[in-house]
């Protein structure tokens, strides 16, 4: 045991002088009487209970002295830990996991009581913080000696349904700049998804004993070809000790309707990857659940959807237009996300050559004659050489621009304001995009019949691209998202404002240059105008599922936890000082 003021203890020298207040003798003064006689059973009566008197003097010393000493020592304030006594950082995980049952409490429950019995073990100069730790770190509580707001501070913490991300704690490192008196203590159940970050935290590690099997990958998607066939990927993990058998139940929620009943054998550890094929099957929103009795209910289900097939109506402006018919007829048949319009006035977008649409945005070769799209068309270049000018755009995506035989590109200006993809060594553009209004339109600056680029691979990759790009469906949408993703709702142009409404049926507006993030597992559902586009989100994290096997053990250095020893001993200096009290009170009464 260490004292941490130890100077303080000199108080308890005053005991001696406080003894000697108890031993000193008062001589009575002698007054004359004129009857002896009354007096004298009074006297014999005082010296036969002399010895008792005595006694209970000496019990009042004792009780005298035990408060004294007990005050003294909380004074000098003892450590039974031996805790440095630097300012705490106190970090409480409130990831999924934290979630999980451990008897009759829950993992953040019993952490947030870990949190507690840190902040009433303070010393009176100590300083603490606190945050929440999930995906990413929130402060709840500033550097305070404030017991009751720390103390707030994590009863306010709640919670969440986002993974663990060890990433978030590397602002929080000790050592750094404002962190360098201080300890952080990291309060979790071990499931994090990159321990070694940890390496400079000290965790403190909460009961995670309940085995857990949940669901860590899922994917639903449409297989290419004839109808309409969907391919299910499930994985699932256990920390059970041995095999379970469970049922997985795949739903079909827009119609109501079990699709799907299959048993399986679920094995210790991370399980081989489950593949399925759907025969006419149908789109919309779709949940596979298992039924287990385990720690975690929130990972034993994944919310997926498979958007309706909405094939883009495009049309063709060309003389010859053979070749051009022929690759939107081809991804028709294949992806089904390009559709051939019957009318002009129902295309989204134009395959053009040589001229570009009054309106909406198109993919244009060979420039010809007078447009806004170009000025200062010039003879043919002799022999192009392209310089891709930004590779990382997805209009040429999987494209390798710098082979791709640009015979018949004419010298051209591209209007102000342009995006120049691709470049002639002599800077003349060769693949551009344009605004013109609400369209975006691509400019490709080569005869496709003399550079034979109807029969290079690389006209359907930039057909794909640009049909994409044009029509804002660059980033088709996965069957599910994990929680704490970052997500944009595609087909919205810069102008436009979606309606979100969350899977616990709140909304709010978000801009088209805002990304959504997901924390609640379920749909989400996204208006922009007459379109309703449908997210969905799940846990779907191995690490949140596998807290009853994580290596992590606590490495926290000795820390005082819940009321410190000077509390205790000022109670008992209180309880000697009453039991002082009653034993003085008798003295008085008799």
């Amino acid at each position: 045991m260490t004292f941490l003021n130890p100077a303080l203890l000199w108080t308890l020298a005053a005991l001696a002088p406080l003894a000697a207040i108890y031993f000193l003798k008062v001589r009575p003064r002698k007054k004359p009487v004129t009857a002896f006689f009354l007096w004298q059973k009074i006297f014999t009566e005082k010296r036969s209970s002399a010895l008792f008197k005595r006694l209970r003097d000496i019990w009042s010393l004792l009780l005298m002295a035990l408060a004294f000493a007990a005050v003294a020592l909380a004074l000098a304030e003892p450590d039974l830990e031996g805790d440095e006594r630097k300012d705490l950082l106190i970090l409480v995980d409130h990831s999924a996991s934290m979630s999980a049952k451990e008897g009759g409490a829950t993992r953040l429950e019993l952490a947030q009581q870990k949190a507690r019995e840190l902040i009433t073990a303070l010393h009176g100069s100590q300083r603490a913080a606190v945050a929440s730790v999930a995906d990413r770190l929130t402060m709840r509580a500033q550097p305070t000696r404030h017991r009751r707001s720390l103390l707030e501070a994590v009863e306010s913490i709640q919670p969440s349904q986002l993974p663990s991300a060890a990433e978030a704690l590397r602002a929080v490192q000790p050592g750094q700049d404002g962190l360098k008196n201080t300890r952080v203590i990291f309060i979790t159940d071990g499931c994090v998804d990159d321990p070694n970050l940890l390496s400079q935290v000290e965790v403190l590690k909460v009961q995670s004993e309940t085995p857990n099997l949940g669901i860590v990958r899922a994917d639903l998607r449409p297989v290419p070809g004839e109808g309409l066939r969907l391919g299910l990927f499930i994985v699932m993990q256990s920390t059970f000790k041995e095999a379970v058998s469970v049922d997985l139940m795949l739903r079909h929620e827009d119609s109501n309707q079990l699709i799907k009943l299959i048993p399986m054998q679920v094995q210790p550890g991370l399980n081989a990857a489950i593949t399925l094929t759907l025969e006419d099957a149908q789109t919309g929103n779709w949940t596979a659940r298992i039924e287990k009795e385990d720690a975690l209910a929130l990972d034993n289900q994944v919310w997926l959807n498979v958007p309706a097939r909405d094939p883009l109506p495009v049309g063709v402006l060309a003389e010859n237009a053979f070749f051009l018919e022929n690759a939107v007829r081809a991804f028709e048949r294949s992806e089904q996300n390009l559709q051939l319009a019957t009318k002009a006035s129902q295309a989204r977008l134009f395959l053009a050559l040589g001229r570009a649409p009054t309106s909406g945005s198109a993919l244009i070769f060979q420039p010809q004659g007078e447009s806004p799209l170009w000025s200062e068309l010039g003879d043919e270049l002799a022999t192009p050489i392209p310089r891709v000018l930004i590779k990382d755009h997805a209009l040429i995506r999987y494209l390798d621009a710098e082979t791709m035989n640009f015979t018949g590109a004419r010298k051209l200006e591209a209007p102000a304001g342009s995006v120049i993809l691709v470049a002639d060594e002599s800077g003349v553009p060769l693949i551009y995009l344009v605004r013109q209004g609400e369209a975006s339109l691509c400019v490709v600056n080569l005869d496709p019949l003399a550079a034979q680029f109807y029969l290079s691979a690389w006209f359907p990759v930039l057909t794909h691209n640009a049909a994409a790009h044009l029509s804002h469906r660059e980033a088709p949408l996965p069957a599910t998202f994990p929680t704490g993703s970052l997500t944009r709702i595609p087909g919205m142009a810069a102008e436009e404002t979606a309606k979100i409404r969350t899977p616990a049926g709140q909304t709010f507006a978000l801009g088209a240059d805002v990304p959504l993030r997901l924390e609640e597992v379920g749909f989400y559902q996204a208006q922009v105008k007459d379109r309703q586009t449908t997210v969905a989100c799940s846990l779907i994290s191995p690490a949140e599922s596998s807290a009853a096997v994580a290596s992590m053990q606590t490495t926290t250095r000795p820390l005082a936890q819940g009321q410190s020893p000077s509390y205790w001993l000022l109670v008992l200096g209180l309880v000697a000082l009453v039991g002082e009290s009653a034993l003085y009170h008798r003295r008085k009464v008799g």
